[in-house]
């Protein structure tokens, strides 16, 4: 038997190829192309059913100008954000959407919600995913039920205090539009204890609060973990938050159109709408699946109604955002 030796050029040899295998290895990964988002725009079921060619990274929420400045400037192919973001985004550094076999799928909310957006803007935009606004309560049966029918609950006397209200004075202003009586408004925010709906949930089960507007994806899930709480889609509808996909200009890879439609399809649609994820089809497929679920979960969905009733946010222009400005400013209690 030869003992097999290696002389000092042999072993030179051997680390360099080595070092290039471990190399082209490590590169592998980072050849894939690139989903970008912040936390909380998709589900995390709908990220693990990405194509073995695509992986997803999480950014770092920042204000809406710097958000794109320094995302913008990474290898990324796909961008997914809410509407919200919609506002400050630099559409030309986008490119069209190629999808002509997703665009027939849609329901009206979201052509609806397209046609709100600049048709050269529009080309640039993919909803595929959409959560209405709702009410979260703890405990109180009786306003729960009221709630399912209006977000006139949200002035009842009771709640005085008690109310965790979004963020944005836009959400705010739209459901005040919802309510009756002499400047609802003022009304409504006098009924809040905090502007917070980042930590609505933890308000609310902590006691602290009796009821929150949070989005149907925030606080779906919280039905499963506590027996106390209820969720209300109010019949006269409610404000949609949509989350959409934007390609880069510098990407050259398709979108991945396989992966979008199984996001809409069984079975992993089901486990898109236990986390309060509804993509943008035909509301009788939503209802159709939605049948699987545990009844405390079912019930949401089976309202056509309040989904058809419910209402988009369109893009502003700098009058329409100052008039707002003024009204937000003129309504403090």
């Amino acid at each position: 038997m030869k003992t097999m030796t290696l002389g000092r050029r042999d072993f030179i040899r051997l680390g360099v190829l080595t070092g290039l295998f471990s190399i082209s290895g490590c590169s592998f990964p980072s050849g894939r192309a690139v989903l970008a988002l912040p936390k909380g725009v998709l589900p995390r079921e709908a990220l693990q059913a990405l194509p073995s060619q695509w992986k997803y990274q999480l950014l770092e929420v920042k204000s809406q100008k710097d958000f794109y400045k320094s995302n913008l400037e990474k290898r990324i192919d796909l961008i997914a954000i809410g509407d919200g973001w919609l506002g400050e985004c630099p559409f030309e550094e986008f490119q069209s959407i190629e999808a002509d076999e997703i665009y027939p799928l849609l329901n009206s909310k979201a052509k609806s919600f397209l046609n709100s957006i600049n048709s050269e803007i529009s080309s640039r935009v993919l909803p595929i995913a959409v959560s209405p606004w709702v009410l979260i309560f703890r405990g109180e049966e009786g306003l729960w039920r009221q709630a399912q029918e209006s977000w006139q609950v949200l002035l009842e006397p009771k709640l005085k205090g008690h109310v965790i209200l979004p963020s944005s004075p836009r959400v705010v202003m739209s459901l005040a539009d919802q309510m009756k009586g002499d400047n609802p408004l003022k009304h409504l925010r006098a009924q809040a204890k905090s502007f917070d709906d980042k930590n609505g949930l933890n308000w609310l089960i902590s006691g602290q609060a009796k009821v929150a507007v949070l989005p149907l994806q925030i606080c779906l899930r919280a039905l499963a973990s506590d027996p106390r709480l209820r969720i209300a889609f109010p019949r006269e509808g409610a404000a949609l938050n949509w989350s959409v996909l934007l390609s880069t200009q510098k990407s050259p890879q398709p979108l991945p159109l396989d992966w979008i439609k199984q996001t809409w399809t069984l079975p992993l649609l089901v486990k898109l709408l236990a986390k309060g994820s509804m993509p943008p089809i035909d509301y009788s497929q939503i209802v159709e699946a939605s049948n699987l679920l545990p009844e405390k979960y079912r019930f949401i969905y089976h309202s056509e109604e309040a989904f058809e009733n419910s209402w988009s946010f369109r893009s502003l222009n700098n009058l329409e955002r100052k008039a707002l400005e003024s009204r937000w400013n003129s309504s403090s209690p």
